[in-house]
């Protein structure tokens, strides 16, 4: 599946998927004190996402980053990410978010 045209409009249509490190660092928290925690973290990375897609529609790959909030504390970390839009054959597109391999301490 071909993406429309390169409007953000038609990033909207396409499903987001974070890989395992991505989420671990950008969107998990280990004992949140409300659900809605996590929920706003994952919702900043998909808005920030689309807000760098609509400066940039016609990129297929870009990097990113959000700020999160330390589990403790009001410090916040710097997240950073990488952006592929994916379009493989016979498939459906989609947006895949992952952190940048600089940031991955693993």
């Amino acid at each position: 599946m071909s993406i429309p045209s390169a409007s953000t409009e038609a990033y909207l249509t396409l499903p987001v998927v974070l890989d395992n490190a991505a989420w671990m660092h950008a969107v998990y928290l280990e004992n949140p004190d409300r659900v809605a925690e996590m929920s706003q973290r994952l919702a900043t990375v998909v808005q920030t996402a689309w807000q760098e897609l609509k400066q940039q529609p016609l990129a297929k790959a870009f990097t990113f980053g959000v700020y999160t909030k330390r589990h403790t504390g009001r410090q916040r970390d710097w997240v950073a990410l990488a952006l592929r839009v994916v379009t493989p054959e016979n498939e459906p597109a989609y947006i895949q978010i992952q952190l940048q391999p600089a940031a991955d301490p693993a």
